[in-house]
Formats: structure tokens, sequence, C-alpha cells
């Protein structure tokens, strides 16, 4: 898992837009009772953000970082799922780009906290009639990603502690580190250092996104051991010093954020020396 970032403009899912989204939501919700049934046209919106949130996290899956295209199909991915955040069923700002695996057959409706889970806004017993109540109400529910950035979302979602890194607003590369098991060709994920937000970052990543399974241990030796072979030709080698400046070169692109398992790689590079930060 590695950083994402979310872009400055958005269609459909901010401004006028959002506002109707937000009042329908309302709707349902007052219709069933504080239970929001989701109408199979609505599960139609999700799919509209899938190719910008694909561009984010550069065409792999937010959490496991593996290509979406060969390992199973991309989803819209709620971050808070929307059976217990309702309010948050049309929030971009919850939506991440996730393979089905980590999303249908792990993480499903799990989300743990360790501090105050995030409750809705208050909202009065009936739909109000008057249509500017109703807006100030639907404006409440989540934040308008035009008038939002990183800084105001994390004061907002700070007392909850989510266990589970969110790709956009944490940094997993400071929480996750990986260990080799040559004996069985694997690459586990580990904590990375002792701190008890970093293993419960790993914990939930087991978990709840199984991020240690077996297809993903495998997958990540052959990146492993195709980058080692590079980093020993290159600092054991005998070869000219353009030879040497051209082979960091591909090195440090194996490193881009493109790449399938990007976290993996920078530490180990950095742990070899050929990669700073």
């Amino acid at each position: 898992m590695v950083r994402s970032r979310r872009p400055d403009q958005l269609d459909g899912f901010t401004g006028p837009a959002l506002q109707a989204r937000l009042q329908k939501l309302m709707g349902y919700y007052y219709a069933g009772a504080g239970a929001v049934d989701f109408k199979p046209k609505d599960r139609q919106l999700w799919p509209r953000a899938k190719a910008q949130l694909r561009l984010e996290s550069f065409g792999k899956c937010a959490y496991c970082e593996a290509d979406t295209a060969v390992v199973a199909h991309g989803d819209v991915e709620h971050f808070r799922p929307k059976s217990r955040y309702w309010w948050l069923a049309y929030c971009y700002d919850n939506y991440s780009f996730s393979c089905q695996v980590c999303n249908q057959v792990y993480k499903g409706d799990r989300f743990d906290v360790a501090g105050r889970p995030l409750v809705p806004p208050s909202l009065p017993a009936a739909w109000p009639d008057d249509p500017a109540e109703r807006a100030r109400l639907a404006a409440a529910l989540c934040p308008d990603p035009a008038a939002s950035n990183d800084r105001t979302l994390g004061r907002w979602l700070a007392a909850e502690r989510a266990d589970l890194p969110d790709p956009y607003l944490d940094d997993p590369e400071r929480l996750f580190a990986w260990k080799v098991i040559a004996a069985t060709q694997e690459v586990w994920l580990v904590a990375r250092g002792t701190s008890a937000r970093a293993r419960r970052a790993v914990k939930a990543a087991e978990t709840v996104l199984g991020l240690n399974r077996t297809e993903l241990l495998r997958l990540r030796w052959n990146d492993y051991d195709e980058l080692e072979t590079l980093a020993l030709a290159l600092q054991e080698g005998r070869m000219a010093d353009d030879a040497k400046r051209r082979l960091l070169d591909r090195l440090r692109r194996h490193a881009g954020s493109d790449r399938p398992f990007a976290g993996m790689r920078r530490f180990f590079m950095r742990g070899w020396g050929l990669l700073e930060g």
C-alpha cells in the first residue's frame, strides 16, 4: 500500500450534483426509518468514479498493490462501509480503487476503530418540509471535496483512529515493513517499528484485507527476487560508470508508484542504500 492523491477537480461528485444525491440519500433514510436501502439505479453511480480512482491508485489495487488487470477487476470501494456509514455513500473522499479479492472476499463490511466511531449528523424526527432546511441537513452529511482538503478531512476523522490505513490520508510506508522468507520464497508484510499504530495497521491489513494471503506472498517474492538480482549486479558487478548509472536508473524506475508492490520495492531499496527517503 502506498499513498494516493485526490484530484483537484471532480465532475459529478461536488456542488449541486453532490447536494442532489445527498438529499435523495436522506429521503431513503426517512423512508426506511433509518435503514437505508440503495436502489439498483443508485448503485450505478459508483462505477462512474472508477476510471478516476484507478488513475489515483496508479492502475493498481489501492490496498494490495497488485495490478487489477491481472489479479481481479477493480471495484469502487467504500473505505468506511456504506452499510454502516450510510451518510458517506456518495462521499468521494470515502472511495478507493480495490481489487475484488481485497474488497469482496476480505474487507466487505469490516472496519475496526480504536477510538470514537464516526456518527452521522443529528437529524430531526421527520423529513423537513422546508427546502432550505433539507439542503442544510444534506450538506452536513459529508464534506464537499471541492471545499475540503487532506488537513480538514484528517481533523474530522482523527477521533475515530481507524485501524486500517487510509491510502489517501495516511502514509502506509511509515507503518509497513517487509520480511523475506527465502526458504519458502515469500515476502511478508510486517509492522515497521514497534508502535501500537503500526501493529494495529498490520493486523487490520492481514485480517481485513488479507494482505498476507498466499498468492500475494508469492507474487511479492517474484518481484523481490528480480529487484535483488538487479541490486546485486549494481553493487557487486564490475562495469563502467555509465552502465552503473543506467542500471541505477532502471532500479529506481522499478520503485515508481505505478509499479506493483511499490511500497515493498522502496522499502528494500532504501535498506540497500539505493533510494533516499
